[in-house]
C-alpha cells in the first residue's frame, strides 16, 4: 500500500471537467515529479491530495484512510501533507523566523523556545538562518521561496507536494531552489513536484507523469518519460518545451 492512494479521482469546475479519472498510487519516499501543458490539470491534482480543492468524484487516501470524511480529518491530514506555493504565501508582516514558529506554535500547541530551535535548525538546513530576524519583504524570491521550504518542513511532514516552485522565479534565482529541493531527497520525505525545469525532474524524480487533458498520460522512470517517451502526444510537449 502507497503512502498515498488516488483512485477514479475526478474534478469539475461546473462544466468543466479539469480531471478525468486519476489512478496513482505513490510509496513512501518516492519522488514524483509531475509534467505537462498549462491546463492540463497538474496544480489541481496538487490541490487536491491535500483538500484544498474538493474532488467532485473519486477517493484520495493518506496512509490507507479516506480524510473527507470531515473537517478535523482534513486539518489532521494537512499536518503531515504540507505544500510550498509558486508565490510563496507566506506572512509579509512577519519576520522569516515567525513566519516558521506560528502554524506550529498553533497547531502543534509546541513550546515557543522549542520552537525557535527547531526554526533556526531548519532555516540552517535551507541556507538562510542569517536571515531569521529578516522582514520577508526584504528578501529576493529564491529566498523568500526557501523560506517557504523551511516553514513546511516545520511540521516534520510526511509528504511535500510542490506546486510550481520556481515559476515566480528569476532565472538567476531559480537555481538556488532547486539545490535546496535536491537536498531534502536525501531526508527519505515523500515529495510531488509540478515542475517545468525537465533537467530538474530528471535528476530527482524517481518517476514522472506526463498530464494532457485532465488525465495521466504517461508514467515511467524519467529515462522512460523525459528521454524515450512512448506517447506521441509527450514527444510533441517535450519537442515544443525543449525547443521554447
Amino acid at each position: 500500500m502507497g503512502i498515498i492512494e488516488i483512485k477514479n479521482l475526478h474534478k469539475s469546475y461546473g462544466n468543466e471537467k479539469v480531471l478525468n479519472g486519476i489512478n496513482l498510487e505513490i510509496s513512501r519516499g518516492e519522488i514524483v515529479a509531475i509534467i505537462g501543458s498549462s491546463g492540463s490539470g497538474k496544480s489541481t491534482l496538487l490541490r487536491c491530495i491535500n483538500y484544498l480543492e474538493m474532488p467532485s468524484d473519486g477517493e484520495i487516501l493518506f496512509n490507507g484512510k479516506n480524510h473527507l470524511s470531515n473537517q478535523k480529518s482534513i486539518q489532521k491530514l494537512r499536518t503531515k501533507v504540507s505544500m510550498v506555493f509558486q508565490n510563496f504565501h507566506l506572512f509579509n508582516n512577519l519576520n522569516v523566523l515567525d513566519n516558521l514558529t506560528i502554524a506550529p506554535n498553533k497547531v502543534l500547541k509546541l513550546k515557543k523556545e522549542d520552537l525557535k530551535t527547531k526554526a533556526l535548525d531548519t532555516l540552517n538546513l535551507v541556507g538562510m538562518k542569517d536571515f531569521a530576524s529578516k522582514n520577508v519583504n526584504l528578501l529576493s524570491g529564491g529566498q523568500k521561496q526557501r523560506v517557504a521550504i523551511a516553514r513546511a518542513l516545520m511540521m516534520a511532514p510526511e509528504v511535500i507536494l510542490f506546486d510550481e516552485p520556481t515559476s515566480a522565479l528569476d532565472p538567476e534565482m531559480v537555481g538556488e531552489v532547486l539545490a535546496t529541493i535536491k537536498n531534502l531527497a536525501k531526508m527519505n520525505i515523500t515529495m510531488i513536484v509540478v515542475t517545468h525545469e525537465m533537467s530538474f525532474a530528471r535528476d530527482i524524480a524517481n518517476r514522472v507523469i506526463f498530464m494532457n487533458e485532465g488525465i495521466i498520460h504517461e508514467i515511467g522512470t524519467p529515462e522512460e518519460v523525459l528521454v524515450n517517451p512512448k506517447s506521441l502526444r509527450t514527444q510533441e510537449f517535450l519537442k515544443r518545451y525543449l525547443n521554447n
